[in-house]
C-alpha cells in the first residue's frame, strides 16, 4: 500500500524537506521510535509499513510529480516559502523577484521577497535587513512603503494558496490523500 499524505501541507512539508529524510539504516532504537505526529498516523491506522527507503522513495516521487505539474510561479513559491535547501531558496528568490506583481521598485522587491522567504527570527537575515526603510533608496513616505509591502505579500501569498488547492487537487486525483485511503 502507498503512504498517503493527511493534507497538502502535510505533503508539501515532507518533499520540500527531504534532504533530512536520508533513508540510511538506523539503529534498533530508532526504528522503534516514532516522533511525529504523521508517521504515527500513517502507519497505525492504514497499515503503512513502509520503510525509510520506501518513503523517502513515494516522497522523491510525489515532489518530482509536484514540480512537473505546478506551474513554475506555483513550485518556486512553494520552494521559497518552505524548502530546507538554501540553493533552492536563493534560486526560487531570483525566479520570482522580477516576476512579482507590485508596484515596488527592484531594491523594494528583491528586499520583501527575501523577507517573506525568510521571515525575521534568530537564523534569519541580520536584523537590519528588515527594516523597512532600508528597502528603499528613494525617501518613499513609510505608508507607500508598507501599501508595497502589503501587495508584494500579498501576491506572494496567493501563489501559496494556489499551489495548495493545486496539490490538494493533485494528491486527490492519484489517491495519495489520508481519507481516500480509509
Amino acid at each position: 500500500m502507498m503512504s498517503v499524505y493527511r493534507d497538502a501541507a502535510h505533503c508539501i512539508s515532507r518533499v520540500m524537506s527531504i534532504e533530512i529524510h536520508d533513508g540510511t539504516k538506523k539503529a534498533t532504537w530508532q526504528s522503534l521510535y516514532r516522533a511525529t505526529f504523521d508517521d504515527e498516523l500513517l502507519g497505525g491506522s492504514i497499515g503503512d509499513e513502509l520503510s525509510p527507503e520506501e518513503r523517502l522513495t513515494q516522497d522523491s516521487m510525489t515532489r518530482a510529480t509536484l514540480k512537473r505539474a505546478l506551474p513554475e510561479i506555483q513550485w518556486q513559491a512553494l520552494a521559497g516559502k518552505y524548502s530546507i535547501n538554501q540553493d533552492e531558496v536563493r534560486a526560487a528568490a531570483a525566479y520570482l523577484t522580477p516576476r512579482v506583481v507590485s508596484p515596488a521598485h527592484q531594491l523594494f522587491k528583491t528586499k520583501c521577497v527575501m523577507a517573506w522567504m525568510i521571515p525575521e527570527r534568530r537564523n534569519g537575515l541580520p536584523a537590519s535587513f528588515y527594516v523597512l526603510h532600508s528597502w528603499d533608496a528613494d525617501g518613499t513616505p513609510e505608508r507607500t512603503l508598507r501599501r508595497w509591502r502589503s501587495i508584494t505579500k500579498q501576491w506572494l501569498d496567493d501563489q501559496v494558496a494556489a499551489a495548495h488547492f493545486a496539490v490538494e487537487a493533485l494528491l486527490d486525483e492519484r489517491g495519495l490523500l489520508h481519507q481516500d485511503a480509509a
